[in-house]
């Protein structure tokens, strides 16, 4: 059922939901298996996730929020324009089973916000893992 909400998800241009191990769980778009293991750590150190931002399929995106009691952090690629660039989000939750950290990535691309998609990343996650 995650697998196929995921790929129905085509406003998110890149979206991947993995475990703690970096075991991908399920994924669309171009991602790279390492990129996501590297992504485990974000929340570990806020100053260190805001300096080097997010590197996403070879791009850098800054970090522009950063709720660890939330699980989410967001931002952007640079550009000043914001039809120009692309948001990411990332996500973490808990599965109510398990207590296990499951993990997601999202991009999007203009006239997709963050105001749209973090809140739809919430409830993905809500639905497929804290519920689970």
């Amino acid at each position: 059922a995650m697998e196929r909400a995921l790929k129905e998800k085509t406003e998110w241009t890149r979206r991947a939901v993995f475990d703690s191990n970096g075991k991908v769980l399920a994924m669309e778009g171009s991602l790279s298996v390492q990129d996501l293991k590297g992504y485990l750590t974000a929340f570990n150190e806020k100053d260190t996730t805001f300096g080097n931002g997010f590197n996403i399929d070879g791009k850098n995106y800054e970090v522009h929020r950063f709720y660890e009691e939330d699980g989410l952090i967001y931002g952007r690629t640079h550009s000043v324009d914001p039809r120009d660039g692309e948001g990411f989000c990332f996500a973490r939750a808990k599965r109510s089973t398990t207590g296990e950290w499951i993990y997601a990535i999202i991009t999007y691309t203009f006239p997709v916000l963050s105001a749209k998609a973090v809140p739809e990343l919430q409830d993905f996650m809500r639905q497929f893992v804290s519920n689970q």
